[in-house]
């Protein structure tokens, strides 16, 4: 046998076996959670956990670049993640790099997501069972977790979701909103499955269990992810035509329960709380103020006085209660920047939002850097400040602050692409396109934006991005790869370009 045949035959088998590989990929994921989660316990680095998440990503990218018919793509990617580093590098080292490795760390972790997507769009492309391998791997990742949290209960080493109040479940997972993400995104599509599989019980054992999840990691996104997946799937199933209400039932049976038990529930429980305290807090900051405006009368309401004083006369009020509640931002920037930047609020809830709280961080430290940080961003190093961490609890937040408005610009286009490709399938021929699975994992990609835009737990959050990337590969998969009627869909210049559109005329 020649070199070359014995390439091809190589080939022929690996190609074969990318289901089974994808969902092995997809397998490692909540493992390695676990490793992380375990290696943090006994006090131990994640160096270990650092370097299989980049072996994996290795080993993902090289078979891609590989196996892919359109090199160009992955060279053109290549490109445009060495462009923006270099863009990147060149505004921190006008301030000065504090540490370079992290910074380069925290990068990778970045553009491990749309490096993920076309690489597992190339798997599909070469063999197209391996969206059955993504199903697979879906499947398996829910039943993993599953365990992982019932034996973490019965080890009595469950992890809570809100450490302060000990409120919540989350087992051997170490970040609660990429927890409660992974967990938002693994349900409509492994209820979707169980639906398929025409097994009444088995809907409602998958939907029980994924609920009950959802409702005991208590973060407010896991309870919308509850309503997203009801009134998704619900409608999803009416309009494709596929309803058999013994199963939707199960939905809606479940939602109902989470939320009449809901003020049983962690969440509720914890803000609760935190309400009660920033009550609290506000009489404390009321009487606070009161003392430094000796032209209160009585009968006179101090919030309508506080309007009247000048920007002056507010900074000297606010001082102490800034330099109480926000004291490492004032002695980082100076309490009148500090007030100015709050637009002299005296709302303890806005003092004590740690969102907020660490936005304002950026904002103050981006006015300090040259103007090439607003285009390139800023080291991830800066955001540490006396040992606390300032980088933002926002995904497109902490694009920008990390990697400017070019940084968030890219990642816009890129997520944007994606909708655009579900947009032009829908105008084209919704019936064709709007299929139970289409529903399901769209579901699933709208909750995972939704987890970027109020949380820091997706695009920055490698075990969490895995997911999403696979999310837009079955986007895409649905949209320009899968066949419907025997034919070869969405041969349109936007979704597979030219050459896309001559493959699919010849066919």
């Amino acid at each position: 046998m020649t070199a070359a045949a014995k390439l091809e035959n190589r080939q022929s088998r690996l190609l074969r076996n990318l289901p089974l590989f994808v969902t092995v990929i997809c397998a490692l994921q909540p493992l390695m959670d676990v490793l992380s989660f375990w290696q943090s316990e006994l006090g131990m680095d994640n160096t270990l956990t650092l370097a299989l998440r980049f072996g994996v990503l290795a080993v993902v990218a090289l078979m891609g670049f590989c196996l892919s018919r359109q090199k160009k793509v992955y060279i053109l990617a290549g490109v445009v993640c060495a462009a923006l580093w270099a863009g990147h590098c060149y505004a921190s080292l006008q301030k000065g790099y504090l540490s370079p490795l992290s910074d380069v760390i925290n990068y990778v972790r970045v553009i491990q997501m749309p490096l993920f997507a076309v690489c597992f769009i190339t798997f599909m492309k070469r063999n197209d069972r391996c969206f059955e391998g993504i199903k697979r791997g879906f499947a398996v990742n829910f039943l993993i977790i599953t365990g992982v949290l019932i034996l973490s209960l019965l080890t009595g080493t469950c992890r809570p979701t809100y450490d302060l109040s000990w409120l919540g479940l989350m087992g051997w997972f170490s970040t609660s909103n990429a927890q409660s993400a992974i967990v938002s995104m693994l349900t409509p599509v492994v209820v979707w499955m169980a639906y398929e599989s025409k097994r009444t019980w088995l809907v409602w054992i998958t939907v029980a269990a994924a609920y009950l999840q959802l409702f005991y990691i208590g973060t407010r996104l896991a309870f919308a992810a509850m309503l997203a997946t009801t009134v998704g799937l619900a409608f999803t199933f009416l309009v494709t035509r596929h309803v058999e209400w013994k199963r939707v039932a199960a939905l809606f049976v479940a939602l109902v329960i989470a939320a009449g038990c809901m003020k049983y529930g962690p969440m509720y429980k914890n803000q609760n709380y935190y309400s009660d305290y920033t009550s609290t807090q506000q009489g404390y900051v009321a009487e606070e103020m009161m003392e430094k405006m000796p032209e209160l009368e009585e009968g006179v309401d101090f919030k309508e006085l506080f309007k009247t004083l000048t920007d002056a006369e507010k900074r000297y009020v606010l001082a102490p209660i800034y330099a109480f509640y926000s004291n490492d931002l004032c002695r980082r920037f100076t309490v009148n920047t500090v007030i100015e930047a709050y637009d002299y609020t005296y709302a303890v809830s806005d003092l004590t939002n740690a969102r907020n709280h660490k936005i304002t961080y950026c904002k103050l430290l981006q006015q300090e850097h040259p103007e090439a940080s607003k285009w390139f961003g800023m080291e991830l190093g800066r955001m540490t400040w006396n040992g606390e961490n300032y980088d933002v609890e926002n995904d497109f937040h902490g694009v920008y602050f990390l990697f400017g408005a070019v940084g968030l610009g890219l990642m816009l286009a890129f997520l944007g692409y994606f909708v655009l490709l579900i947009l032009w399938a829908l105008k084209k021929d919704a019936r064709k396109y709007f299929t139970p699975a289409a529903g399901a994992f769209g579901i699933s990609f709208c909750i995972a934006i939704a987890n970027a835009y109020f949380t820091a737990g997706m695009l920055r959050r490698p075990n969490s991005s895995f997911y999403l990337s696979l999310l837009l590969a079955v986007i895409y998969y649905l949209v320009c790869i899968h066949k419907y009627d025997g034919e070869t869909t969405v041969a349109s210049r936007l979704a597979c370009g030219k050459r896309g559109k001559r493959e699919a005329s010849s066919k």
